[in-house]
Formats: C-alpha cells, sequence, structure tokens
C-alpha cells in the first residue's frame, strides 16, 4: 500500500446531510452501509435512521444558529459515529443544511478518530450568497477528511448552458451515488479528488474531451497527481480502441501526471466517470477572498461558528 493511501475498514457508516442525503440514501439499496439522514428540515428524514436538527420557532434559521441548534445533539452523534471504523459524509455545499452541519460532523468524526470520506457537491457560480460560506465549509471539511471528492456543478453548467437545475442535480446526484459506490473498489488516495462525468449516450472520445473539460474548469492552480477514468458500458469496443483512448487521454494531461488509470466496467448504458487527484488551490478558493492569505499568517478556530441563544439575567440597574 502507498503512503498516499488508506485501507478502509467495516462497519462504515454513511451519513446524508440535507436533501442530497435523502436523494442518494434512496438509491443505496445495493450498497452494504448502514446511514444516518441529518437535517434541520423534516421533509428530508423520511426514513427511520434519522436526526432532526430542530431550530424551534425559527422560520428561516442561518447557517450559524443551525449550528447551534446541532450542538445539542454532539453527545448523541458521537455516541452514533463511536460504533463505526468508517464514515463516509455525502452533502451539498449549494444547500444551507449542508453548509451548517456538515462541518461540525467532520469536525466530530475527526474529534474521535474515525477515517472520513467526504463527498460534497459545490454550488452554481451564480449563487453568490452562497460561495463565501459554502468556500469556508468545504475548508473545514478537508481539513478534517482523510480523502475528499469534490463534484462541481459549475463545470456542467459552463459545458451545458442549456441545463436547467433539475438536469444538473440529477447529473450530480448520479455522480455522487457513482462515487460512493467506487469507494470499495478503487485505491484511494489521500486528499482532495475533482469528481467529473458525464450521462450523455455519445461516443467515448467525445465523453472524454467533456470530463476533461470539466475538470480544468475546477483545477484553478492545482496540480493533477493522479487520475482514474471509469468507462461503463464498453466492453464491445474493440481492445485496439480502447488503448488509443487511453493514449490520447493520457498525452491530453501530459504535464501533470502520467499515472493514469483506465477501468472499464459492465452498463447497459454509455457514461463515464474520472477522478483526479490533486495538490493546491481550486477555483473554490476565490469564493472566500481571505484564502489570498498565506496560511500561516492566519489564526483561526477549530470549531465553526454558530449563534447559541444566550440569556443572560441581568438585573436592572438604576
Amino acid at each position: 500500500m502507498s503512503e498516499d493511501c488508506i485501507e478502509l475498514r467495516k462497519p462504515a457508516l454513511l451519513i446524508g446531510i440535507g436533501k442530497i442525503g435523502k436523494d442518494i440514501v434512496s438509491k443505496l439499496n445495493d450498497v452494504e452501509h448502514d446511514f444516518l439522514l441529518i437535517s434541520n428540515n423534516k421533509g428530508d428524514l423520511e426514513v427511520s435512521s434519522s436526526l432532526h436538527i430542530d431550530c424551534k420557532s425559527w422560520i428561516n434559521p442561518s447557517t450559524y444558529k443551525i449550528r447551534s441548534f446541532l450542538e445539542f445533539h454532539k453527545e448523541e452523534i458521537c455516541s452514533k459515529l463511536s460504533e463505526y471504523q468508517t464514515i463516509i459524509l455525502v452533502t451539498s455545499l449549494g444547500e444551507k443544511t449542508g453548509i451548517a452541519i456538515a462541518p461540525l460532523i467532520s469536525h466530530i468524526a475527526k474529534n474521535i478518530n474515525k477515517r472520513l470520506i467526504s463527498v460534497v457537491t459545490m454550488p452554481f457560480g451564480h449563487e453568490k450568497d452562497r460561495l463565501f460560506q459554502a468556500s469556508i465549509s468545504l475548508k473545514r471539511i478537508l481539513l478534517d477528511s482523510d480523502i475528499n471528492f469534490v463534484v462541481d456543478n459549475d463545470a456542467y453548467v459552463e459545458l451545458n448552458p442549456h441545463l436547467t437545475i433539475e438536469d444538473c442535480s440529477k447529473i450530480t446526484d448520479e455522480i455522487v451515488l457513482n462515487a460512493i459506490k467506487l469507494i470499495p473498489q478503487i485505491t484511494l488516495n489521500l486528499g482532495t479528488n475533482l469528481v467529473s462525468g458525464t450521462l450523455k449516450e455519445n461516443n467515448i472520445e467525445v465523453g472524454i474531451k467533456d470530463l476533461i473539460a470539466q475538470l480544468y474548469s475546477s483545477l484553478g492552480t492545482s496540480s493533477i497527481t493522479k487520475s482514474v477514468l471509469y468507462v461503463n458500458g464498453a466492453r464491445n469496443e474493440p481492445i485496439g480502441r480502447l488503448n488509443e483512448m487511453l493514449s490520447n487521454f493520457q498525452n491530453s494531461m501530459e504535464g501533470d501526471t502520467n499515472d493514469v488509470s483506465f477501468v472499464v466496467t459492465d452498463s447497459s448504458r454509455n457514461n463515464m466517470h474520472l477522478i483526479a487527484s490533486i495538490k493546491g488551490r481550486t477555483k473554490f478558493d476565490s469564493y472566500d477572498p481571505l484564502n489570498l492569505i498565506p496560511d500561516e499568517n492566519i489564526l483561526d478556530w477549530d470549531i465553526p461558528e454558530s449563534h447559541p441563544n444566550i440569556n443572560l439575567p441581568l438585573p436592572l440597574i438604576d
């Protein structure tokens, strides 16, 4: 086993936060993981294994307020996580629920020394009110995670401006779902991995070009160290043609990495996924202007900020 890889142990717990958690868990019938759904919205918790963060009388609580109510469940969450060796955290940082809850869950998992794999989706570029907080939450999650998979919603819109929000949601859900299914089958590299995918019924060459374009739109100033290309539904392709496509794919990544793996799997439909291990800053760092300051020059808190209700019985002084 390479020094930059880890081995995972059972039992594993999949924690789904917010709407994406509910959507993913509902489609994971063939995966042997226990699961726990967490949300402040009861509509996201339609299964028995769930935790509702009750925000009391607050109709539209801020991310900081949601965190303060999550604190009441900290011991319960610690007790639940302590039963497992590996935690898989799934959330969308395009949702206020994910922004609020995910960093605290990752922090708890780290404090009780659990292996943590996080799978997060990032907001669209036009969601200006979410970008800053999403970047901060992502930074917290990255610090706590052994392995982090990031899916960039905005990358699909850049390539296909005609896509609707519902179309993008279906694409990202499918990619997150497949990434979770691949976890037991692939060599997992420590650190951050960008995940891109295509669900079009098109030829493989076009699909590979789309994957690379998505990857480079999210890279920022980071560099690629390793990458794995998964092609589903290509069993009937000539081996020579597959070798040629691998060579072309590897050449297109020249200057970044020569460590490229190519995996063909059985499937009734043609779709592809690219998982690229990276080092350095991504475009998500630009969402928070303070990320321009070197880390060694920053004083920061370990625990994400929250806004608890504090009632001080101060006497009136005449």
